[in-house]
């Protein structure tokens, strides 16, 4: 299901129905689709329609949010990552091999995504993503450690909207995009998420003890408040 903006450009309309729903709600989800949350018996006419009364407001949010990217396009304009605390240089290179991989280069300075075809998007995600998987639970593993706790078993996804999670058993899930961030807010996301293995809510001693892992915590929440937006929509063009 599709909505034609103003401009000409289509958006689609990704319609969630939800048990025990009264009213419809719209929001644009991090491929600047159209996010419908309606009622369970809500019909697709009824839908359409509360999306044509919603128009002007879509315009008007569809113009302000950022578009979104390809990995490809995005460590063209970007080319570094984060990993272990610091910040790489990354360039895209050939290689004669047949599968994608990746290497460190000048000193350990430089990271190199080597592709058979350099031009395939494809395989850039799938090797940008072996890396993330590679280093983000190695971070994981230096913070717990560092704090004296526990290292947890950390997977890690492509999550929607979320940079990270803890289970009730103790593991993280970490969202690939995070490499994507400077060094201190990757850590503040790995911070919050290791002080959930000792407070599983929001209520104040959790603050408090991410005051206690992260004395910086404020400034890091805003400035991932910030870039947060942007660096979602990044691997879904």
């Amino acid at each position: 299901m599709e909505l034609r903006l103003s401009c000409g450009d289509s958006v689609a309309i990704e319609i969630r129905r939800r048990k025990g729903a009264r009213h419809l709600r719209l929001r644009l989800g991090h491929q600047n689709q159209v996010v419908a949350s309606v009622p369970w018996r809500c019909s697709d006419r009824e839908v359409l329609q509360f999306v044509e009364k919603q128009r002007h407001w879509l315009d008007a949010q569809l113009a302000k949010v950022p578009q979104t990217r390809s990995i490809a396009a995005w460590l063209a304009e970007f080319p570094q990552v984060s990993a272990s605390g610091d910040r790489f240089h990354v360039r895209v290179e050939r290689t004669e091999r047949l599968r994608a991989d990746y290497t460190f280069e000048n000193g350990g300075a430089d990271l190199v995504f080597r592709l058979p075809d350099p031009s395939d998007g494809g395989s850039l995600m799938r090797v940008v993503r072996c890396f993330a998987k590679d280093a983000l639970p190695c971070r994981v593993a230096y913070q717990a450690r560092r704090l004296g706790l526990k290292i947890p078993v950390v997977s890690v996804r492509d999550q929607s909207s979320r940079w990270g999670s803890c289970s009730s058993r103790g593991s993280l899930s970490l969202n690939w995009r995070l490499i994507l961030l400077r060094p201190e807010l990757q850590d503040y996301v790995v911070l919050h998420e290791l002080a959930h293995l000792t407070e599983m809510n929001h209520s104040k001693r959790f603050w408090a003890l991410l005051d206690q892992y992260d004395p910086q915590r404020v400034a890091h929440e805003a400035a991932l408040d910030e870039v947060s937006a942007t660096i979602m929509r990044v691997g879904r063009g």
